[in-house]
C-alpha cells in the first residue's frame, strides 16, 4: 500500500474520493477542473493536472480515455494492490469503466 507521503509534493493539492459504480457504468475523473460531483462526473478541483494517481478497486475495472483520447485498448485495474501512475504524467481527466460487477472505486490524485 502506497501512503500519502509518497504522493505529496507537486503543488501541495490533493484530494480522495471514494464511489460505487455498476457494471457497464464510467466515470470522468476532472483532476484540474473544479465542479460539483454526479454520478458520472468527480471533480478534484486540483488546479492543475494530475502528476500522480492512486487507484484502488475491489473488482476488475479499466481505464477507458485519458483526456479526451478513448483508448484503443482499455487499460485493466487490478485488485490485489494499488494501481498507481506517478512518473511523467500530466492528467487533466480520465475516465474510468466497471466492467464485470458492482465495483468501488477509491481514488487518490495529487496535482
Amino acid at each position: 500500500m502506497v501512503s500519502i507521503q509518497d504522493y505529496v509534493s507537486g503543488n501541495g493539492r490533493y484530494d480522495n474520493k471514494k464511489f460505487t459504480i455498476d457494471s457497464g457504468e464510467s466515470v470522468t475523473l476532472h483532476f484540474k477542473d473544479s465542479g460539483v460531483d454526479t454520478a458520472t462526473d468527480k471533480f478534484y478541483n486540483l488546479q492543475s493536472e494530475a502528476t500522480k494517481i492512486s487507484i484502488s478497486v475491489n473488482k476488475i475495472a479499466t481505464i477507458t480515455k485519458i483526456n479526451n483520447f478513448t483508448l484503443s485498448s482499455p487499460r485493466t485495474l487490478g485488485t490485489a494492490n494499488d494501481n498507481t501512475l506517478k512518473r511523467g504524467i500530466q492528467l487533466p481527466k480520465m475516465t474510468v469503466r466497471a466492467d464485470l460487477d458492482t465495483t468501488n472505486f477509491e481514488i487518490f490524485a495529487l496535482g
